[in-house]
């Protein structure tokens, strides 16, 4: 039996195809290896490759057993968690339906934006989306880190423009600038582009820099990568969009952080100007911004002192809570449930007044749950971008979740960002579920992309 005939019997019980011609690639180099180590100790050249392949085994068993360390894995508790967030997004959206209808009943008119159709629709479409990029390769993506850039770019100022220019035109024509899709759309497609421009840093490309009578090198590629994510930045606060500004900072810091932690040259004083210089400029444009928000802070942390403008819905949130009971509604619906019951912002707000804290805390310990595992299964992941695309992904989820919920119980600033998986959106849902699909998707080939970069 020849080498090449015995790696395609080893290849054929490889059930993953795409994988078979990098083992196929190493099995033969290391069957040469040994064939020339019997070739000095004086056998020929045929006698060397039989008794390297003899060495090796039986090339069966050899294929059965690459095929149990080489097959996509599906994350089946991720998912079971997904489903669980799922349900708790269909009451939601249940709660909008039953409150479109008892305005259906009250006016006659029929409004657009709840029906359980839709959202079951939805959940169809983002299902049908979520396989296709659950087979993708995720490293493809990170190799055009300059094309998502632009487009999430684009996203941005076009919704920036027509948010301003065409105001009053229907949806249906300028449809990114109806919303929050295009900012949310945008943050991912950043969080691809931050991972794909930190995988091609070129190490030889510096730029010396006299500082203090001292020369610093200076890498061109991180430089760009800066300059890169402070623009992004800058035209999120512009959209405006400042939360979800500040939640993209953080999680570029994290990815940061964790592309450091994985290299060993002085990495904690890296890490001290990768996190001191975003603290100091994050304090002073706090400290700058406090005047501009002051009333937008009296909303949401002292509704009472404004209770007929900016501290309504503070003050509304409050009845709720404080009138909440353990199961069924509260004693005192506010006058704002109307707009709680759209389940956006607000789906905790929602599902506590008509369903109690029962049910309202089972949400909240799914969701810690599903954060956990997020972060569990980054753990696994030793393909290093494939990591980072983890941790990006685990950032926006969780970041968006503490905001959201801290803004229901009034412990948060206002602002329109919801919970991925529960929150009523028909754009956000379709979204969540292609992040998630991509998380998926990177843990399928946890196992398979190990031994390659080993």
């Amino acid at each position: 039996m020849q080498i090449k005939e015995f790696l395609e019997h080893i290849c054929e019980q490889i059930k993953y195809k795409p994988i078979r011609g990098e083992i196929a690639q190493e099995m033969e180099n290391h069957l040469k290896e040994t064939m020339e180590n019997f070739v000095s100790e004086g056998l020929s050249e045929e006698e060397a490759e039989q008794q390297a392949i003899k060495q090796m085994g039986n090339a069966e068993e050899i294929g059965k057993k690459l095929n149990q360390i080489h097959r996509p894995k599906l994350d089946w508790k991720l998912l079971a968690l997904t489903v669980i967030m799922l349900i708790f997004g269909g009451l939601v959206t249940f709660t909008r339906a039953v409150n479109c209808w008892n305005y259906i009943d009250h006016t006659g008119a029929f409004p657009y934006y709840a029906s359980m159709s839709q959202y079951l629709f939805t959940l169809a479409v983002g299902a049908v989306l979520s396989i296709a990029i659950y087979f993708i390769d995720y490293r493809k993506l990170l190799n055009m880190p300059k094309i998502l850039y632009v487009i999430a770019t684009f996203l941005l100022i076009y919704t920036k423009m027509f948010c301003y220019q065409v105001n009053g035109l229907k949806a249906y024509i300028f449809i990114l600038g109806r919303g929050g899709f295009a900012p949310a759309f945008a943050v991912p497609l950043y969080i691809l582009a931050f991972i794909g421009f930190l995988q091609k840093i070129d190490t030889n490309k510096n730029l010396k820099i006299a500082f203090l009578e001292k020369e610093i090198n200076v890498n061109l590629d991180v430089l760009k990568i800066i300059v890169l994510s402070a623009i992004s930045l800058m035209v999120l606060e512009c959209v405006p969009a400042t939360v979800l500004m500040f939640i993209l900072g953080m999680i570029y810091l994290v990815i940061a952080t964790v592309k450091l932690l994985e290299s060993k040259n002085n990495r904690k004083l890296y890490l001290a100007i990768l996190w001191g210089i975003p603290v100091v400029l994050g304090l002073a444009f706090i400290l700058f911004a406090m005047p501009m928000l002051g009333n937008r802070l009296i909303g949401s942390f002292a509704p009472e002192q404004d209770p007929a403008g900016r501290g309504w819905l503070g003050v509304n949130q409050k009845m709720i809570l404080e009138s909440a009971n353990l199961f069924g509604e509260a004693d005192n619906m506010s006058g704002a449930i109307s707009l709680f019951d759209e389940g956006t912002n607000f789906a905790f707000i929602s599902i506590l007044a008509h369903y109690g804290w029962i049910v309202a805390i089972s949400m909240v310990i799914a969701i810690v749950f599903f954060s956990v595992k997020l972060m569990m299964s980054a753990r696994k992941i030793k393909d290093v971008p494939g990591k980072l695309i983890v941790v990006g992904i685990a950032g926006l989820f969780i970041l968006q979740s503490v905001f959201n919920l801290l803004m229901n119980l009034n412990l948060g600033i206002k602002s329109n960002v919801n919970i991925p998986f529960i929150s009523y959106g028909k754009q956000d849902l379709i979204l969540n579920m292609m992040c998630l699909a991509l998380v998926l998707a990177v843990y399928r080939r946890k196992d398979i992309l190990t031994k390659r970069r080993e």
